[in-house]
């Protein structure tokens, strides 16, 4: 992380790669999730969505929320696999069951667009309300204009 954030050390993303690698190599699920992400955005490392799916998903096979949903997000998006809107729908679920806000907003996108769900404008909107309870900013604006 100090690597990452330029803490007390200039900030070199590959030698925060390096160190993700090694934490994550031994089941820290932090790391796992950390590595996923740079792998994600291609910071540090080459952007390698298949590479992050993998590192995500150690992470949220561990019960890490923000991981969890990041899996969902690449299913429902396609990105290293192929679109799956109920694969996404059950990752977002995990994240969303321990409180994780954006989760909840993902599933009411699902809801509000009738992705691998029937369209649901009252189930959007319990989503949307339940994100936006948890301090989640885009389903406030959502909500405000639906």
């Amino acid at each position: 992380m100090l690597y990452a954030n330029g803490w007390g050390v200039t900030e070199d993303y590959g030698e925060a790669a390096s160190w993700f690698f090694r934490a994550a190599d031994q089941g820290f699920p932090a790391a796992q999730l950390n590595l996923g992400l740079l792998y994600f955005k291609g910071t540090g490392v080459d952007q390698d969505y298949g590479q992050a799916m993998t590192w995500f998903r150690k992470a949220a096979d561990q019960g890490v929320p923000a991981a969890q949903n990041n899996v969902g997000w690449l299913y429902h998006n396609g990105s290293g696999v192929a679109v799956d809107y109920t694969e996404a729908m059950a990752w977002y679920r995990k994240a969303a069951d321990q409180g994780y806000a954006v989760a909840q907003r993902n599933i009411g996108w699902l809801y509000a667009k009738g992705l691998g769900v029937a369209q649901d404008k009252k189930q959007a909107r319990l989503w949307m309300s339940r994100a936006a309870d948890g301090g989640d900013e885009p389903a406030k604006t959502w909500l405000a204009e639906h």
